[in-house]
């Protein structure tokens, strides 16, 4: 694909710096999360963070979103709106996506975490999501073709686990901008998938770009709906979602995860 960035060493090195602030403030909202606290409280605790840092919340302002981080629990898919009375309670999990910008470079990643004691169910789900980023990025290389990520996503879920991948929403490129060339799908177009999606699957990925992988599957069905707040997407039956996501730099021979947590 003409539009994929190749990024030069100077620009690699303020992503690095990026991603190494992103990751700590994942560290920190982890660390945050606990039954009482408000996601609205947790979007404060993550600008502070990065804005202390020298970097800005990238997702700040992106189409008019007005917060830092998006805060997803249970069954809310991605994308949530933090909320003053959104309270987190013993039992939920959350999702939190995070952007951070330095010095021109943008680095995107998300975990999902369980608030105090959660079921079975709910971990073995968010245990498979992180498990499906940890596929996709097998063997993944310069040159690697853009569809090779989501056949192995869709290979292990469809194998492995009884769960459903999100085919609405895609990873990305990511670099001097928040969304860039290509998408990344987690799955494997089908026969009624458009043309233009199945051409992106044969893109090859080349040396020095970088890309965010982010499986984001759901406990029930696939189908999602975006909510009143023309943000927040939820599940279709209202069952737990998962999302996890890094970005990362594409190598000659391997990869580089620059937002690696603890």
């Amino acid at each position: 694909m003409k539009n994929i960035k190749i990024y030069n060493e100077e620009q690699l090195n303020n992503l690095r710096k990026s991603g190494k602030i992103l990751s700590q403030t994942l560290d920190l909202i982890k660390k945050s999360i606990r039954e009482g606290i408000s996601t609205l409280e947790l979007d404060k605790i993550a600008e502070e963070f990065i804005c202390k840092n020298g970097a800005v919340p990238s997702f700040k302002g992106y189409n008019g979103y007005k917060f830092s981080i998006c805060t997803s629990v249970n069954e809310e898919s991605i994308h949530g709106m933090p909320r003053k009375t959104k309270i987190l309670e013993n039992g939920d999990i959350i999702s939190v996506d995070i952007g951070v910008r330095y010095n021109g470079m943008c680095t995107d990643a998300a975990r999902t975490w369980g608030v105090g004691e959660i079921s079975t169910e709910a971990q073995n789900l968010i245990d498979a999501c992180e498990q499906c980023f940890r596929e996709a990025i097998k063997g993944l290389k310069a040159m690697s073709k853009v569809g090779d990520i989501g056949q192995r996503i869709e290979d292990y879920i469809k194998k492995n686990t009884s769960y459903s991948i999100i085919d609405r929403y895609f990873g990305h490129g990511v670099g001097e901008k928040v969304h860039e060339d290509p998408l990344i799908p987690n799955f494997v177009p089908d026969k009624k998938s458009k043309r233009v999606l199945k051409d992106i699957t044969r893109v090859r990925l080349p040396s020095c770009s970088v890309i965010a992988i982010e499986p984001m599957i759901n406990q029930g069905t696939k189908e999602v709906k975006v909510g009143k707040d023309k943000w927040t997407v939820v599940t279709a039956d209202g069952k737990l979602a998962a999302h996890y996501e890094n970005t990362l730099i594409v190598m000659e021979n391997n990869i580089e995860i620059v937002t690696q947590t603890i």
